[in-house]
C-alpha cells in the first residue's frame, strides 16, 4: 500500500534574524564585533505533496505449492524403491516397482481378447451387407470390441501403476515402505510425499486492529490499493530470499491459539 498526502504546501524559507534593538533615537545598534556585516547564509526547501511505500513487517510461514502423496494403486510386493530419498523427481517418473507379473499377463490376455475382437468386426461386416449375418450379431460383436478396448486399457494402467509414477514434479522426502512390503491389499497404501517448492506460498499472518485500521485509512483516502504489492521474504537466518513475491488474496481467519 502507499501514503498519499493531498494537502499542498507553501515553501518554507528558513532565515535566521540576527538584527539586534535599535539603539538611542531610533539609530541602529552597531554591528556586533567581528560580524563584518556579512549576511549569514540560508537554507530553502520546498515541501510537496507526494507518494509513500508503506511496508509492514509481519511473521509468515513457507507452504509447498504442491503436495502429492504417493500411493500404491494396486495391489502387489514392492521389489525396488527408485529414487533417492530427499532428492527431487520429475512428474511420470516411476518410483517403486511392485511386483507386475499378475498385470503384466493381464495386459497381454486383454490385448489378445482384443485382437479377436476386432477380426470378428471385421469378418461380420462384409456379411451384414449381403445379410450373411443379422444386425443383432454385428452389433454384439461390435460391443465385445469396445468392451475389450476397455479392457486392456484398464490392463495397460494397472500395468503402469505397477511403476508408481510420481503425479507432480517436486521434492520427494523420506519412503513410508521397505522393499518386500506388501501394499494396496485394502487401501491405497501412503509410500512418500512429493512437495513442489518452485514457486513456494509463504503465509502471513496480521491482528485484526492492523487490518481494520489500514481498511479505515483506504476508506478516509489516507492510504491507495497498490495493485502489485511486492513482498519480499526474511529468512531466519537474516538473509533476503532470492525472489521476490506478490500477494494472491487475503483471507478472514480466526486463530484458534
Amino acid at each position: 500500500m502507499t501514503t498519499s498526502s493531498r494537502t499542498p504546501v507553501p515553501a518554507l524559507l528558513l532565515i535566521a534574524l540576527l538584527a539586534g534593538c535599535g539603539g538611542e533615537n531610533g539609530k541602529p545598534a552597531a554591528p556586533a564585533p567581528g560580524a563584518g556585516g556579512v549576511p549569514p547564509e540560508v537554507d530553502v526547501m520546498t515541501v510537496a505533496a507526494g507518494s509513500a511505500t508503506l511496508t509492514r513487517d509481519l511473521p509468515g510461514r513457507l507452504q509447498a505449492y504442491r503436495t502429492a502423496q504417493v500411493r500404491a494403486r494396486v495391489e502387489g510386493v514392492v521389489e525396488k524403491r527408485l529414487f533417492r530419498e530427499g532428492s527431487d523427481v520429475k512428474a511420470g517418473a516411476s518410483l517403486f516397482r511392485i511386483n507386475a507379473r499378475t498385470y503384466r499377463a493381464s495386459a497381454e490376455a486383454a490385448r489378445a481378447d482384443l485382437a479377436i475382437a476386432r477380426q470378428t468386426v471385421e469378418r461380420y461386416r462384409p456379411l451384414l451387407d449381403i445379410k450373411a449375418v443379422s444386425q443383432q450379431e454385428f452389433d454384439l460383436a461390435a460391443a465385445r470390441l469396445k468392451q475389450a478396448e476397455a479392457s486392456l486399457a484398464r490392463a495397460d494402467e494397472d500395468l503402469n501403476n505397477a511403476g508408481v509414477p510420481a503425479a507432480i514434479s517436486g521434492h520427494i522426502g523420506r519412503t513410508l515402505v521397505t522393499e518386500g512390503a506388501l501394499v494396496g491389499k485394502s487401501e491405497a497404501t501412503l509410500l512418500a510425499v512429493i512437495e513442489q517448492v518452485d514457486p513456494i506460498y509463504a503465509n502471513f499472518t496480521q491482528p485484526g486492529a492492523d487490518l481494520l485500521r489500514l481498511r479505515q485509512a483506504v476508506r478516509a483516502g489516507k492510504l491507495k490499493r497498490a495493485g502489485h504489492a511486492r513482498v519480499e521474504l526474511l529468512l531466519e537466518d537474516g538473509s533476503v530470499y532470492p525472489q521476490p513475491g506478490r500477494i494472491f488474496f487475503t483471507d478472514m481467519a480466526v486463530d484458534p491459539g
